[in-house]
């Protein structure tokens, strides 16, 4: 889901997705991505009385979500889906022919007890499904805020899954664009998300994924994100100075291109990551912009989108995080960006309908 979220992200800001007959062209089929998509929801309640499951597996299922906080998404259909039914049935395999004939086995989903949504994977599934124009109509909005609750731990700080996993900054953002683009923060305690932020930052300025850990391009924009969508942002970083150390310590990353910390080399990524800090600040217009364009455009491939650094093979994350650069600095043709959810800007429209 990753993946689909960078390519589709990329295709959106080149404004792909919005012609026809290109889309066409390219045999790009909107409504197979987005029915692939919703295979990955992990849904907050049982399946729907038209399903072929009796009662007691529904209520066992539905007390399964419940007890695991299902809601959102996971990150890939090698885990199984659509349906979230646990079964103990003997596994039968169809064979499954694909239009090219091939043919293959096709295991019927089982699912099993770790089988379960991840928060970042529910941030990209929502900004995917937006860039391909759906509506949301299939979308679980009260078990992924539901969800969310069950996340956040003590300190403030999320947890990427419900059975305990790492937590830092980007789950923290990632919790804070699911609720913007819901507009429902009941699945948030802010006042300790701030806390955390605050924790977190570095002598420098700089803001880290852990607190005591050093200051790092990609959790700087995660935290100041956050703190922008919460509107917390100008009340933070008044204390004490920080604003101005951080417009001082990102300004500081820039080589030609912008490396993510001190001594490291640059890379196109972090022209979004610090750029976009800056964008969020007000003050990207300190960067050498010019320099900063060129290096990008120069990492450019033969073979189609960017690399991280000049002469090594192109991947889709630096792909899109150019552009993303590229489309919030400089007119370069590109459709404008929601700097704060890293996302096209027309894409968001549909978030309208929860205000």
């Amino acid at each position: 889901l990753t993946l689909c979220h960078f390519a589709l992200h990329s295709l959106d800001l080149l404004g792909v997705l919005d012609d026809e007959d290109l889309m066409e062209q390219l045999e790009i089929r909107k409504d197979e991505i987005v029915d692939w998509i919703y295979s990955l929801q992990v849904l907050s309640s049982s399946p729907s009385a038209d399903d072929d499951d009796d009662d007691e597996n529904k209520k066992k299922t539905s007390n399964e979500n419940e007890e695991h906080g299902l809601g959102g998404f996971k990150g890939g259909s090698f885990l199984g889906g659509p349906h979230q039914v646990l079964s103990t049935e003997k596994v039968t395999a169809d064979i499954c022919t694909e239009s090219d004939g091939s043919r293959y086995k096709c295991l019927p989903y089982q699912g099993f007890e770790y089988d379960h949504c991840h928060v970042a994977m529910t941030y990209t599934a929502l900004c995917s499904l937006a860039a391909l124009g759906d509506d949301l109509s299939r979308f679980d909005r009260s078990g992924a805020i539901q969800s969310l609750k069950k996340l956040q731990l003590d300190d403030g700080s999320f947890q990427c899954i419900h059975f305990g996993s790492e937590n830092d900054m980007r789950f923290l953002f990632c919790a804070c664009a699911i609720s913007h683009m819901l507009n429902d923060w009941s699945g948030v305690d802010v006042d300790k998300a701030v806390d955390f932020i605050r924790s977190c930052r570095s002598y420098d300025g700089a803001i880290s994924l852990l607190p005591g850990q050093e200051g790092h391009g990609g959790s700087t924009f995660c935290a100041i994100s956050a703190l922008t969508l919460m509107g917390k942002d100008e009340e933070v970083l008044a204390e004490d100075g920080w604003r101005d150390e951080l417009i001082r310590w990102c300004v500081s990353r820039q080589l030609g291109g912008m490396q993510g910390r001190p001594n490291k080399v640059e890379d196109t990524c972090y022209s979004y990551w610090i750029g976009g800090t800056l964008r969020l600040l007000g003050c990207d217009n300190l960067l050498d912009q010019e320099t900063l364009t060129s290096f990008v455009l120069s990492c450019q491939t033969d073979m189609g989108g960017f690399s991280k650094v000049l002469g090594v093979y192109p991947d889709l994350l630096h792909s899109f995080y150019s552009m993303a650069w590229l489309s919030s600095s400089s007119s370069q043709g590109l459709n404008d960006l929601h700097c704060a959810l890293g996302m096209r800007l027309a894409s968001t429209n549909v978030f309208e309908q929860y205000k």
